[in-house]
């Protein structure tokens, strides 16, 4: 770099120099140089003094702002006398990052308008389209897009009448009319139509929900047309256009580095490659001309910006190309929990099936009865063990559970975060911008002042030594904000009291500014601020150089004075302050710090009574960790990332029971999180930079927090549109009220079908008897139907995370199942002495049928909620009206269709004095029923509440012991650390995860897949695209 920095252009000297916010930050107590989460890059390393080259003259970019930072100036030759360069201000742009994010809300999108970025040179090939010609190769190649194939209405209506469920329909129906039942005949088909129906309007709405869920992100870039920079579609693409990368942006479309800084190129979606191409670099032997400067569409930008040139877009790009086989992969894929439900339905339905064949075979061969009649019956048995609605209800339930989150700020890009969400018992936070406002703040009461200077005149010094026109300065900024809230409205008039006559701002070499002014009290002064040993001695370093006076005295003094509050967790700047053509001397140490939302500490608070552990995981500085860590309440045992290395089982549980680690790198934050996995918990991953989609991609439940580059919202499962905590603790909320509602849903699914299973062929078996087929399937379709309302049912979320357990729900569903087989037993036994009726078979049918339809729509009243129905009657735990005016509302259906039977020719006619005493039967059984669940849950065994009694989750706040701790020990949030020990303990027996097999994994250095494969991505192109391609790439980290 020294020998190539005479001859760099002026767009390749910026970049060096440029200084970003997150190494003004460090400066001043270590004087480190960290990575700006914003652009993914890293301050190149300067020179030194000695050997460092001049640079004649620098130009600033075009379009820059005009907000200040020094750059060196001097001859080529090093000045005419060897002297040391001096010290120039130049523009630079202000907010160069508040419209840099490409994937965002829609409603922050900013498209159309002017990017704040530099416009390049004026040479041809940086010219860019005009809208006219942007127009006519859209209309030609189309927009940069895989064109999803939107599947027809018609062609929705049609593929209802497809699938398992519907051709045995179908087929009863073909055998009713083969037998010459035409009553039967025209009622099956009638229902086949109907639920077809339905089934289309369901869908219809659930893929509108989807759509207006995926319209709520946007991918755009800056993009040259008409000669200016604007902001613009990623769709709007079209070859030729010139656009402007930068650090952390994913590549739109297959392009051409054309000029800029080198860029480090990751290819690991497209390559499987864990190291970044540089771009641009020599071709190669064998490729292409340019192939050293091509950018593939989907790859990130590590490090680096700059102009290129878009050559491919859309289904001609190698990631559009390989779209088939990417969207294959990233396809439909159940969560955790529906992979379980689906498996326990396969085996009812399997036994099902079994029973079936055993039945027909009876009826023919024992009973001797006619095979299509038999066959008829037993297709009936099947319709009424199959769960039609499952899917629809999941996906129903999951659209609206995403349309809710939506609102709540938290976006879903993969509908099955929604069920590992509830399950979450460990959360992985960053500290920067989620638990941390991410701008600092100076505390006045604990700056550090020499002989008798006051507070306030040091911190009025240090806002004088500050540049305002520097608004993107986290350090001035701090310090006038500080001046503000210490001296009110005189803050301008006290300030301006100083008039500048020369400013030098400051610069990585120096690590200082300096403001030379006149005061009408003080005369003449020099103030400067910065690291305290660039204050306390500069040495010879090239800008204006001093010793303060009496500094050896000082040194130890103000060392041990800055270490004190560094070990605090505190950054520091240094101020100093010369009269006249007096000595610099020194004034004060000025602390300041990040400091807490806040709503942090009450929502750690909340997360972890909701039984989910949370570790602070940061790049920042261990001592700074600490602070922030003891004034939100997470507790004080954060370690280094040193002490993650080398693996060891002790490494391991040090990690189980630590609150965090401080100076991470990114294979250290996907460490924590194989970790947390192998010991069977479901974790949560926090992050917003290039380097954090390792980790965010590992995680059961990856969260790119408000802010984020587009690389880990890329990767994530929920992207948050707002700052801090606060959003995560509504989408567990959410996420667990949906896992409530798909419970009680498949609770209530597999007790119907074990009863109509068991009580068929219980009849056909014990007493030679059956009922009608198209009894059996109206009660398949009707109480499948009028379950839709589940899906947005009134739901309390659960006080622990939800862990699925296929064993609990099996044995409620068994016992209810069995319950209510007694229930209809004893009917079928007392009906010939309590409901004679007209004394024939048909009358006792169409009364067993009644008594089971209605005791089946009134079971979901206790599956839902795992206390008492009387109980949940009322307040928050209160059945939706949709749900009750469904059952209620086909209960009173069947009651009228068996009331007015010779009217409507559909079920055998009932007197009505019995249809009372059913619904009251059916009423009795379902409170019996209820309480026995009750007096069970009292007894502390959950047999029927399918793992759902744990608790409510309150939106609880902070107990008086908590808020009056204002440094949060760990004694604070003692019975929440509590509960999360106990949660890992209950969460590594019951874990849904093949854990063992990530342990052995990791282990050995492997780097094991996602466990369960990503439902598709809602996000845009190519960002669809490139989050499918990661899972199937996933060694590449």
């Amino acid at each position: 770099e020294q020998q190539r920095l005479p001859r760099l252009r002026e767009v390749e000297l910026l970049p060096l120099l440029r200084l970003h916010g997150g190494s003004r930050c460090a400066m001043a107590s270590h004087g480190e140089s960290t990575t700006s989460k914003l652009t993914g890059s890293t301050a190149t390393p300067r020179p030194s003094a000695a050997s460092r080259p001049s640079i004649s003259s620098v130009t600033p970019r075009p379009s820059l702002g005009a907000s200040s930072a020094p750059l060196l100036a001097a001859t080529a030759e090093g000045g005419p006398d060897g002297a040391a360069p001096e010290l120039t201000t130049v523009s630079v742009q202000a907010g160069l990052h508040q419209r840099s994010a490409n994937l965002a809300p829609s409603d922050e999108s900013f498209v159309g308008e002017t990017a704040e970025v530099p416009g390049g040179s004026s040479d041809d090939h940086m010219a860019g389209l005009s809208s006219a010609e942007a127009e006519r190769l859209l209309q030609e190649v189309g927009r940069n897009e895989i064109p999803e194939k939107v599947e027809p209405c018609y062609v929705m209506l049609l593929k209802q009448f497809l699938g398992m469920m519907p051709f045995m329909l179908e087929i009863a129906a073909v055998l009713s009319a083969v037998i010459g039942d035409w009553a039967d005949f025209a009622v099956i088909t009638l229902m086949l139509v109907v639920n077809a129906l339905i089934g289309f309007r369901e869908e219809h709405k659930a893929r509108q929900s989807l759509d207006a869920l995926k319209a709520q992100m946007t991918a755009t870039v800056p993009t040259k047309r008409n000669g200016t920079m604007v902001i613009l579609p990623v769709a709007e693409l079209v070859p030729g256009d010139v656009i402007f990368l930068r650090g952390g942006n994913v590549v739109p479309a297959d392009s051409e580095w054309v000029e800029g800084d080198p860029m480090l190129v990751d290819t690991a979606a497209l390559t499987g490659e864990p190291i970044p191409r540089k771009v641009p670099r020599p071709d190669q032997d064998g490729e292409a001309d340019g192939a050293g400067r091509q950018l593939l569409s989907g790859c990130i930008i590590k490090q680096g910006e700059g102009h290129c040139l878009v050559k491919h877009t859309g289904m001609n790009t190698e990631i559009g190309q390989a779209a088939g086989m990417v969207q294959e992969a990233s396809g439909h894929s159940m969560g955790v929990f529906e992979t379980k439900i689906m498996q326990v339905v396969r085996i009812v339905i399997l036994v099902a099936l079994v029973d079936a064949a055993v039945v027909l075979y009876v009826s023919v061969k024992a009973f001797e009865e006619e095979f299509s009649k038999a066959l008829l019956n037993v297709l009936a048995l099947v319709i009424g063990a199959v769960p039609i609605a499952l899917p629809l209800v999941m996906q129903v339930t999951m659209a609206i559970g995403a349309a809710k989150m939506a609102r709540q700020k938290a976006i879903v890009t993969h509908l099955t975060a929604l069920q590992e969400v509830a399950s979450m018992s460990v959360l992985c936070s960053d500290k920067t911008g989620t638990l941390t406002t991410a701008e600092m703040e100076v505390l006045p009461s604990r700056i550090w002042t020499y002989k008798g200077i006051s507070a306030n005149d040091a911190l009025a010094w240090a806002g004088v030594a500050s540049n305002p026109a520097n608004k993107e300065d986290p350090i001035d900024k701090a310090v006038l904000e500080s001046c503000r809230k210490t001296f009110g409205d005189a803050t301008d008039g006290l300030l301006d009291e100083y008039t500048k006559t020369k400013f030098v701002g400051f610069n990585p070499t120096v690590k200082r500014t300096v403001a030379y002014c006149k005061h009408p009290k003080h005369g003449e002064l020099k103030i400067a601020k910065g690291l305290l040993d660039k204050v306390l001695s500069t040495g010879d370093d090239g800008g204006d150089c001093w010793e303060c006076e009496d500094a050896e005295q000082l040194r130890e003094v103000v060392r041990r004075q800055d270490q004190c509050l560094s070990a605090q967790g505190y950054k520091t700047v240094a101020v100093a302050v010369a009269h006249g053509d007096g000595p610099m001397r020194f004034v004060a140490i000025v602390p300041m710090i990040d400091p807490p939302r806040e709503d942090t500490k009450e929502t750690i608070y909340r997360i972890r009574q909701a039984g989910i552990n949370v570790k602070m995981i940061t790049g920042d500085h261990l001592n700074i960790a600490v602070t922030t860590s003891r004034l939100i309440g997470l507790g004080t045992g954060i370690l280094p990332a040193t002490d993650l290395w080398p693996a060891s089982a002790t490494r391991d549980e040090t990690i189980m029971t630590s609150d965090g680690y401080a100076q991470v790198l990114p294979r250290d934050k996907r460490e924590v999180v194989l970790v947390l996995q192998g010991r069977g918990l479901v974790v949560g991953m926090t992050g917003d930079g290039v380097n954090d989609a390792p980790a965010l991609a590992q995680a059961q439940i990856g969260i790119a927090v408000d802010g984020a580059t587009e690389a880990a919202r890329s990767a994530a499962d929920v992207i948050l549109t707002s700052p801090g905590l606060s959003v995560i603790f509504d989408a567990v909320a959410e996420s667990r009220k949906i896992f409530a509602r798909l419970r009680a849903y498949v609770l209530y699914r597999v007790a119907a079908t074990i009863q109509i299973v068991v009580v068929l062929s219980i009849m056909i078996y014990g007493y030679r008897d059956t009922l009608p087929a198209l009894y059996v399937i109206l009660l398949a379709l009707l109480n499948d139907v009028t379950m839709l309302p589940v899906a947005d049912d009134h739901a309390l979320p659960s006080a622990l995370p939800e862990i699925p357990s296929m064993p609990a729900i099996m044995l409620a569903s068994i016992l209810y199942g069995a319950l209510e087989t007694l229930q209809t037993m004893v009917f079928y036994e007392l009906q010939p002495k309590w409901f004679v009726g007209d004394g024939s078979k048909d009358y006792r049918d169409a009364a067993v049928y009644l008594q089971i339809s209605m005791a089946i729509e009134l079971l979901i009243f206790s599956c839902r909620t795992p206390g008492s129905v009387l109980r949940s009657a009322g307040g928050d735990a209160r059945p939706s009206l949709a749900l009750v005016l469904a059952v209620f509302g086909a209960n009173v259906l069947v009651s009228l269709l068996a009331g007015f039977g010779d009217t409507f020719h559909v079920i055998h006619p009932l007197q009505w004095r019995d249809i009372g005493w059913i619904w009251l039967y059916d009423l009795g059984g379902l409170l019996i029923i209820d309480t026995l669940k009750w007096l069970l849950n009292v007894a502390g065994i959950g047999w029927m509440s399918a793992g759902a009694g744990g608790g409510v989750l309150q939106y609880a706040d902070l107990p008086e012991s908590v808020v009056g701790d204002v440094e949060g020990g760990p004694a604070s949030v003692a019975q929440a650390s509590h509960l999360s020990t106990l949660l890992h303990h209950r969460s590594s027996v019951r874990s849904v995860m093949a854990q063992s097999r990530v342990s052995g994994l990791a282990s050995v250095g492997e780097s094991p897949a996602r466990f369960e494969r990503r439902s598709r991505s809602m996000l845009p192109y190519p960002y669809n695209l490139r989050a499918a391609a990661l899972d199937a790439n996933f060694r590449s980290f």
